[in-house]
């Protein structure tokens, strides 16, 4: 029996109530289908200048720390450093996102090893579909 509802939480009544998670799924913020590694990614700085309401603030070790209410960036993020960063002409930098973004979100997709890439283009070009964007997809329709 312990085999058969191994990774699964058992209601009061011993019915399954749901099915938990193994391992974090990391598909729709990270792909790596080919030798390019895209990963989805969040601009705090810009979080803090559009007034984000999800962002929040909180005071620990004599500290402010910000981080997204969503969960889409997982780090609390000094505010006095961003705000350093802010001051400085590259300013603070993305954080990786680990789920994905709202529209709202000031996100982009970075890519790492682009030599890598395929001669024809990328593999999965739906992932550089953001939330925030429309998007492009060609539809045929051959009905000979």
């Amino acid at each position: 029996m312990k085999g058969l509802t191994a990774g699964y939480r058992l209601s009061p009544v011993g019915r399954i109530r749901q099915r938990l998670p193994i391992a974090p799924e990391t598909a729709d913020v990270e792909c790596r289908r080919c030798g390019v590694v895209c990963q989805k990614v969040i601009h705090p700085q810009r979080c803090l200048e559009q007034s984000c309401p999800f962002l929040y603030a909180r005071e620990a070790f004599g500290r402010r720390y910000a981080g997204c209410m969503h969960g889409v960036f997982a780090s609390e993020i000094d505010v006095e450093s961003l705000e350093r960063a802010r001051r400085r002409r590259l300013g603070f930098g993305s954080v990786r996102a680990v789920r994905e973004p709202l529209p709202i979100c000031p996100s982009a997709v970075e890519r790492a090893y682009e030599n890598r890439e395929e001669p024809l283009g990328c593999v999965n070009p739906e992932f550089h579909e953001l939330p925030d964007r429309p998007a492009f997809r060609v539809l045929v329709n051959d009905s000979r």
